[in-house]
């Protein structure tokens, strides 16, 4: 009973292997960065349409003459969320310029897919921006 000999060839992937580039902690900081703006995109969008789905319920509501409690408690949901949105839009952006900042300092680094993934990130919320 020999123990099973493996070649290290066989744990090699595909793509070019930098080990360098993996113990890089630029990587580590631009992973954790992209997650949080990914995050704050995704808050914002929430409560966005939070807004729009409340201010709807909110008409409807008023169209049908509904108790008047009940009017005051979804203006009150409103408000909460009016009062949420002007800090996850500032979170936002300030997460959204620490990731350029670490993607402008890991320039070389650009075949990675921590690198790919920011940028892929911050094209889409440019886009999305912009609509």
């Amino acid at each position: 009973n020999e123990p099973v000999s493996r070649k290290a060839s066989q744990f090699c992937v595909s793509k070019p292997y930098n080990l360098a580039m993996e113990k890089d902690p630029r990587l580590k900081a631009l992973t954790r960065q992209t997650g949080i703006t990914k995050r704050c995109a995704k808050d914002v969008e929430s409560y966005e349409k939070e807004l729009v789905q409340l201010t709807a319920k909110l008409t409807q509501m008023m169209e049908e003459g509904k108790d008047q409690y009940d009017i005051k408690h979804q203006k009150s949901a409103i408000a909460e969320t009016e009062a949420v949105l002007p800090d996850c839009k500032r979170r936002k952006e300030r997460s959204i310029d620490e990731l350029r900042v670490l993607l402008a300092d890991c320039k070389e680094l650009d075949v990675s897919a921590e690198y790919v993934a920011a940028q892929e990130l911050l094209a889409k919320i440019t886009a999305e921006e912009e609509e």
